[in-house]
């Protein structure tokens, strides 16, 4: 009985591995073509559930489709409405995992398929280079993963049928099954994983069908965790569409389980005679149920929604809204410390734009290349709205600056309170040179040539030293200064060659006449974005 405990045990672990590299290499695959396309089919509920459906149905996890739909919504790329209809359709979606399972897996002898795709899926991926591809057969890889693990829990629920009464878990209520479903889910976060544990038992007789569906009810349920713990923290409309998520999913189960034993008759009468297919087709069927349930009420949800988690925005400031501009004195140093965190605020906006997270590309705990390999994806926070409140807080400054600017009369005091407002002048201009950047760089990060690629890599790596660079000197390093003296040097030298650069880039690469413009405005900005970093703090 060990040995097919640890067998069980060790299928599991594949199984959850395989979804897991299947969805990565997907979602890569898709890329931020995928995104996008997320967002522009959601401007109705029918569009937004369907949507939600046909996500789910291809990344096969409902967890990475929820969690995408509120990073948009709360990055405001979706409104919290089309946000709930895409969760709704989410778990419609998420019941093909257990049709493929049921259809496929207990129907078949997989396991050699399953190696082949694992062969084929493996090869095809250490021998392409970077690219969709690639990810293709990433995803190839990890659909066979899955069917390994699959085999392993059928064979090892074989074993352990010989030694297991199933009439020990006769006398069991179903509630026990569901807080089962329920656990298990929430700790491994994959509700394929454990209804393919169900169909698992269920096959092999351990399980009777009414415990395992409603083992499946608990692990329906258990799939809201992972939106309750990617809303923690987050934006408001992050917290209500999770909100929405616990609602829709525990009303559904409620339902379920009070139409367990009818819906286990009505699968008997049908011909399936409560087999995995009745497993996979009652859990289709409750979750359906759960959608017309829920559908007519999407927008009174989401309208009741937004009268909760109303949170008073934080102040922009960190230390002019604490001292009076009519103390001059202290006004200013509170003015510079507040410049100077305008100063890191548009690095950070700077490196978001490149998917860099600001606490991780400013540390110096690793290489700069090293860095940029670590943080490939589009970040939660998106770089828009981080420009947004750069903004704010720009006009915060300058608000406070104009108030100040009466009261000042030495002329010391003048000449550095003329510096600071001069490097907040610049900072101000250099955000609004990355904001500029944004949609060449999101064009850049799609594309999949080895030229756009080796551009994209250069325009990251430039941004980055440079920021590393600006926020050495806002901590106190003085050779900082030097260094970001030496990469405008730098960029300026390239701006100045630029058009002999792309002109052979044209003629030996056959770039189109679009490109070539959008590389001219690239290296443009990032020559102005890097000459405003160092004019901020020239007079210093």
């Amino acid at each position: 009985m060990s040995a097919a405990l640890i067998e069980a045990f060790a299928s599991l672990g594949l199984f959850m591995f395989g979804m897991f590299y299947l969805e990565d290499s997907l979602k890569k695959a898709a890329g931020s073509s995928f995104r996008r396309w997320v967002k522009i089919s959601t401007d109705t509920d029918r569009k937004a559930l369907l949507t939600g459906a046909a996500a789910t149905a291809g990344l096969q996890s409902s967890s990475v489709v929820t969690l995408m739909s509120l990073s948009l919504v709360g990055a405001g790329l979706m409104n919290l409405q089309s946000s709930i209809g895409v969760i709704f359709g989410s778990n419609i979606g998420t019941t093909t995992t257990g049709w493929i399972i049921a259809l496929i897996g207990f129907k078949f002898e997989i396991k050699l398929i399953a190696l082949v795709m694992v062969g084929f899926g493996g090869i095809g991926s250490v021998l392409l280079g970077e690219g969709k591809t690639r990810h293709s057969f990433g995803g190839i890889t990890g659909f066979g993963l899955i069917f390994l693990g699959l085999e392993g829990l059928k064979e090892s629920f074989s074993l352990l049928s010989t030694v297991i009464d199933i009439r020990a878990f006769q006398g069991y209520n179903p509630l026990v099954f569901v807080f089962l479903g329920f656990v298990l889910t929430a700790a491994i976060q994959s509700s394929s994983a454990s209804i393919a544990i169900a169909q698992s038992a269920l096959y092999t007789n351990i399980l009777g069908f009414d415990h395992a569906a409603a083992f499946v009810i608990g692990a329906n349920v258990g799939t809201t965790v992972t939106a309750v713990v990617g809303a923690i923290g987050s934006s408001s409309d992050k917290k209500r569409a999770a909100v929405a998520h616990i609602l829709f999913n525990l009303s559904t189960g409620i339902v379920a389980f009070l139409l367990l034993y009818p819906m286990s008759w009505g699968v008997t009468h049908i011909g399936l005679d409560q087999n995995v297919e009745a497993l996979a087709l009652f859990h289709t069927v409750f979750n359906v149920i759960g959608v017309v349930m829920w559908y007519p009420f999407i927008a009174p949800l989401s309208q009741w929604l937004k009268e909760r988690f109303v949170i008073a925005k934080p102040a922009m400031t960190l230390y002019i809204h604490n001292v009076s501009h009519t103390i001059p004195a202290l006004a200013h140093e509170a003015l510079r410390k507040e410049v100077y965190h305008l100063g890191h605020e548009v690095c950070a906006f700077a490196l978001s734009s490149i998917h860099i997270p600001p606490e991780e590309g400013l540390k110096h705990h690793a290489s700069i290349s090293k860095i940029l390999d670590m943080h490939q994806e589009s970040s939660e926070y998106p770089a828009r709205i981080k420009y947004l409140e750069l903004q704010h807080l720009q006009g915060e400054i300058l608000d406070y600056a104009s108030a100040l600017s009466n009261r000042i009369q030495l002329p010391e005091v003048r000449r550095e309170f003329d510096s600071t407002v001069a490097m907040a002048a610049q900072l101000i201009a250099a955000s609004k040179h990355v904001k500029d950047l944004l949609d060449d760089i999101a064009m850049l990060s799609e594309s999949d040539t080895l030229e756009m690629v080796a551009f994209y890599h250069e325009l990251r790596y430039q941004i980055l030293a440079l920021c590393m660079s600006y926020n050495d000197w806002l901590e106190g390093d003085e050779n900082a200064k030097t260094e970001l003296e030496q990469l405008f040097s730098k960029l300026d030298a390239s701006y100045q060659n630029s058009i002999g650069i792309l002109n052979d880039m044209i003629v030996n690469y056959k770039i189109s006449k679009h490109m070539t413009a959008v590389f001219m405005n690239i290296v443009h900005l990032t020559r102005n974005f890097s000459k405003a970093l160092y004019k901020s703090i020239d007079r210093f």
